[in-house]
C-alpha cells in the first residue's frame, strides 16, 4: 500500500526549505557585510574569518 502525499504537508516543506535557504543566503551576506565594514584600510583584502588567539580555548 503506497501513502498519497499530503499536499498541505508538501507544501510546508517546500516553503521551510525556502526559508532555511534564504536565511543562509542572508546569513552569508551580512558576514560579508561586516567584514567589508571592518576592513581598514582600503587596501586590505576583505577579511571574512575571525582571528583567533594562539592557545585560546578549543570548542568542543
Amino acid at each position: 500500500m503506497t501513502a498519497t502525499p499530503n499536499p498541505a504537508k508538501e507544501s510546508l516543506r517546500k516553503e521551510q526549505k525556502q526559508q532555511r535557504e534564504a536565511a543562509r543566503k542572508r546569513d552569508g551576506d551580512d558576514a560579508l557585510d561586516e567584514a567589508l565594514k571592518e576592513t581598514f584600510p582600503a587596501s586590505d583584502p576583505v577579511a571574512t574569518q575571525t582571528p583567533i588567539k594562539p592557545g585560546g580555548r578549543k570548542k568542543g
